[in-house]
Order: C-alpha cells, then structure tokens, then sequence
C-alpha cells in the first residue's frame, strides 16, 4: 500500500514539472506530510531537497535498513530534473503499531469469547447437570425400591416352603408383586409410550373401577376408607393410556394419605376427580409435582415418574388437569374431558 502511494504521489509531482516547464514557470515543488523531496539533474546534481546519499538511481521503489524510497524517471529532463526521489521513513513503527493493535483485539476477543463461552456452557450444561443428578437419583431410587417389594416375596416364599399358608403372607406377597407390577408397566409405558396403541372409545368407568381393585389390598394396609361415585364416561384413547392415568392417580391419593385416611372417587361425563386427606401438596410445590423424577417427599419412595405420566396423558388427550389442596386437610385432583 505504501509502494502504491508513493509511486502515485511521484507521478503526481512528476506531471506538475512537465506543466510547469510548458507552461515556462519557475520549477516549484510542494513539500507533502511525511515524505522528502529530492531532485537530480542526469549527472546526479541536486537541484532540490536533501542529498538521498549513495542508492541506486532506477526507476521502482527502494529501502535500506532505516528509509523507504522511490525513485521516478518520468519528469523526462524537464526543469533539468532526471531523477524524483520520494523519502520516506520505514514503514516498521507502523506495522508493529498495527501489530500491537491486532494483539490487543485478539486479546480483547479472547477474553471476551472466553467470558461468554463461560456463561453460555454454564447455562446449557446446567440443565444437563441437573438431568444427570436426576437421572442418577433414579437409578439409586429404581434400585431401592424395586429391591423392597422382592425381597418381601422372596422372604414369604421361603415362609410358604416351611410353614401352611397364612392368609396375611398371601396378601403381603400379591402387594409386593402388585408393586412391582406397576412399577415395570410405568416404566414400560415412558419408554413405548408411542407404540402399540390403540385408540377407541372406552368406558372410564370401567377403567376406574378394575383400578381401585388392583389396590384395594394397599388401601386395607393403610386402612383408607374409599367413597366412589362413578357414572359411565365415555372417552375415544388409548386402553393402556387410561389404564397409566386412574392408576397412578389412585395409587398416589392412597400412598400419599394418612393411617385410616379417606379418599373420595368421583366420575361424569365431564370430569373425574380424586381426593384424599394426607398432607396435602405446598402451593410451591403444585407447579414441579408434574416434573419427571421429582418426589414431593423421600419418605414415601418412588421415583416420580407416576404424575408425569399423568401430565404425559393429558396433555396427548387434551385434558385438563386442575389440584387444589388444603394442607393437612384435603387434596384434590380434578380431570376435564
């Protein structure tokens, strides 16, 4: 760029001596910011400016160790002049200021690149984090709670070899497997919930009811009185969708209810609603219960996947899901078809 300039501001000095001579004017040069003026006569007599000392007089562009020259041909021995000479110090001091400039920027962009990936990762890996933490409690949980109900079989079956059957181990042993049961089919249902169905109109009522039998025995264990009224409610979805939505409902009014609590069953044919009298559910607490592996309490086990199945549910058959709870007193979980 500097070789550009240089050469265009000779040219440009060059026309003017040629015009001047034409013209029979006095030769003139203008001094120009940041450059020297020299002009020689063929025989290298200086006619103007500052002696460029011992470099090589031919026409391009020339630099030693501390200036920058060109030398121009084209005034022709107008006004005498053979040889234009630009001087110009090097351009180094410039390009180690443009060097030190891009280092800045780079540096700047570094850092700022740096401070935002920062930001960023720990915004996105956040929710990751959180999941694996989740994902990692299930586990721990899934192991835990599934080792309970089995080995309470294992442990009757081994009574059963030895002893006549007792009518209260039966019941202990149909519980646990019951348990198991449910669990296994809810975790079936999250990871094939898209296949295999088969939507047609039901009866929710039917539903309901071949549900409150599968835990009629859970409910005894915790003597919870049960008050339903059901009426016919007829709904087009998925059997096993039905099936995952009254069930883990009643599981949950029972398993989350006080010692000879109440739980209250009642089905139209605009909506369904469930209470018990446990302990209620914090009104904080109402927007996360929905959450997949999120438990309200530890001391009732599971792994909180049964209300995001709920949810799941729902919101596939455009249901509204309402819950009003009174600490203490009485929850409720109501269903609009």
């Amino acid at each position: 760029m500097k070789k550009e300039k240089m050469q265009n501001i000779a040219l440009s000095l060059s026309s003017e001596i040629i015009s001047s001579y034409m013209h029979s004017e006095p030769l003139h040069v203008e001094n120009i910011d940041g450059y020297e003026i020299t002009l020689y006569d063929e025989k290298r007599v200086l006619l103007y400016g500052l002696d460029v000392g011992d470099i090589p007089l031919r026409q391009g562009f020339y630099a030693d160790e501390k200036f920058e020259y060109f030398i121009d041909l084209s005034p022709q021995l107008h006004h005498g002049v053979k040889y234009l000479i630009l001087k110009s110090k090097k351009a180094d001091k410039q390009v180690l200021k443009l060097l030190q400039d891009i280092l800045v920027v780079a540096v700047f962009s570094v850092g700022l690149i740096a401070v935002v990936g920062y930001f960023l990762s720990r915004m996105f890996l956040k929710p990751i984090q959180n999941e694996r933490v989740k994902l990692d409690k299930f586990i721990k949980d899934s192991t835990h709670e599934l080792n309970t109900p089995i080995t309470a079989i294992l442990m009757s079956i081994e009574r059963l070899k030895k002893e006549k059957i007792d009518e209260k181990i039966l019941k202990r042993v149909d519980i646990s497997a019951k348990r198991v049961q449910k669990i296994y089919s809810d975790l079936t249902y999250l990871l094939l919930e898209s296949e295999n169905q088969n939507i047609k109109q039901i009866n929710l009522r039917e539903i309901v009811e071949n549900e409150l039998t599968l835990y009629e025995d859970l409910a005894l264990k915790k003597s919870v009185f049960i008050h339903k009224e059901l009426d016919d409610a007829f709904l087009n979805m998925d059997e096993v969708s039905a099936q995952r939505l009254f069930g883990n409902l009643i599981s949950n009014a029972i398993k989350y209810n006080k010692y000879g609590g109440k739980m209250e069953l009642k089905l139209t044919a605009e909506e369904f609603s469930i209470s018990n009298s446990g302990a209620g559910i914090k009104k904080e607490q109402q927007s996360r219960i929905f959450e997949r592996f999120y438990r309200a309490n530890e001391y009732e086990g599971g792994f909180g996947i049964g209300l995001d199945i709920v949810k799941r549910v729902c919101q596939k058959y455009k249901i509204d899901i309402e819950i009003s709870s009174i600490k203490n007193v009485l929850t409720t979980v109501t269903l609009k078809f």
